[in-house]
This record gives C-alpha cells, structure tokens and sequence, in this order.
C-alpha cells in the first residue's frame, strides 16, 4: 500500500472526528452542555448516530475531547524551544499569559473547562487529569529536581494551579468579558511564585530593590 492509499483511507476517518467535535463544541457552546443531545452532534456534523459512538462512548467522553482540542494547543506551547530556553523559575509567566491568550481567542471554549463532575453528571473519562496538568506535573518535577520548586507534591501542584488558573480564566472571559485580563495574569504569577519557588529562586527572579 503506497503513502497515499494509506492517506486517503486515514483522512476520512480523521475528518469525520473532527467535524464530531467542531459540532459538540458549537452545540455545547451556544445551547449549553446539558440540553445538547448526540443525535444533534451527529446531525450537525453530517455523520450519523453510531459513528459519533465508533469515536467517543458517551456525551462525557465527547466533552473530553473538546477540552483535549483546547489544551493540545497549551501544550504544544509548553514544549516549544523558547520556552525552555527560559529559565525555569522565570516560566510561569508566559505560561500564564498563553493561557489568557489562547483564553481571549477562543473564549467560547472556557466556560467547557469550567465544567464540573457534577455539572456533567459523572467524572470523565480523562483520568489522567487532562494533558496540562500532566503538562504541569512534568514541569514541577523538573523544578523540584533543579530545586527551583518548593518540595511540594507535583500532581497536587497540577491539581491547584490548573484550577486556578481554569476559575481565573472563566471569571475573566464568561462573567467581566476579558476587561480585567491583565490584572488577573498578574495577581495568578504572583501568586503561583511565592507558592512554588523556593526562597531563593524567587529572590533570585525578583531582587529587593536598591533604596541606597
């Protein structure tokens, strides 16, 4: 089979999972999560029924999947070159402002990672916690071993800081329309710096000012 049988028997399938999502999100976005039904997935996204069940088991698991679309882009960032050319205390605030942007451009996608178990009914199937708090489990581990980071556990410090950051940015774009973006970028590195870094790393990136 050549590169590009294999292309064309690959991309359908492809396409198809992508219009499932482009749908649910639109759906879930505009009528809400809860009234949003499969059978309007499938109808909008042109496939039927049992194919959106061939990709995702359950309206869960489709949520999920819109999530994973927004964080893939998170995450992608996260491992970008310049990026770790930046010391690493100094990476939390163009993490945070990422974050906000990619927030402000899609900012109809923010009040879905807001969700809560018991908005949805039940836990999703993402039991991993979602790929940014692995994204962020990963990047305190490495500042712990560095001794950057506060010995603190990291899944609790992916657990904590990606909900903060998720209220933060659906307080910031669902209820104040982004007015006070800035201001919540720079109350969330405050605050996550002094949690995490130790003493010395924080020093270090903010040096007490010279009054002599």
């Amino acid at each position: 089979m050549t590169t590009e049988n294999l292309t064309s028997e690959i991309n359908p399938k492809v396409d198809k999972r992508t219009a499932i999502l482009e749908a649910a999100q639109e759906l879930f976005t505009s009528q809400g999560y809860e009234v949003t039904t499969i059978a309007q997935v499938a109808k909008k996204a042109g496939v039927a029924v049992g194919t959106v069940y061939l990709y995702f088991k359950n309206k869960v698991e489709l949520l999920d999947g819109v999530r994973a679309s927004f964080e893939a882009q998170f995450v992608i960032y996260m491992a970008q070159p310049e990026l770790s050319a930046i010391p690493i205390q100094a990476r939390i605030r163009p993490l945070i402002e990422r974050c906000f942007s990619i927030g402000r451009e899609q900012c109809d996608l923010v009040q879905l990672m807001g969700l809560q178990p018991q908005a949805i009914g039940t836990m999703g199937t993402n039991s991993t916690g979602g790929m940014i708090q692995q994204g962020i489990k990963l990047f305190a581990e490495q500042g712990i071993a560095e001794g950057v980071y506060r010995n603190i556990d990291p899944a609790v410090m992916a657990v904590i800081s990606y909900g903060m950051v998720s209220h933060a940015l659906e307080q910031c774009f669902q209820v104040e329309n982004g007015q006070n973006q800035q201001l919540y970028v720079n109350t969330l590195v405050d605050a996550l710096e002094r949690w995490t870094l130790t003493d010395e790393s924080y020093r270090k990136l903010h040096p007490p000012a010279d009054n002599s």
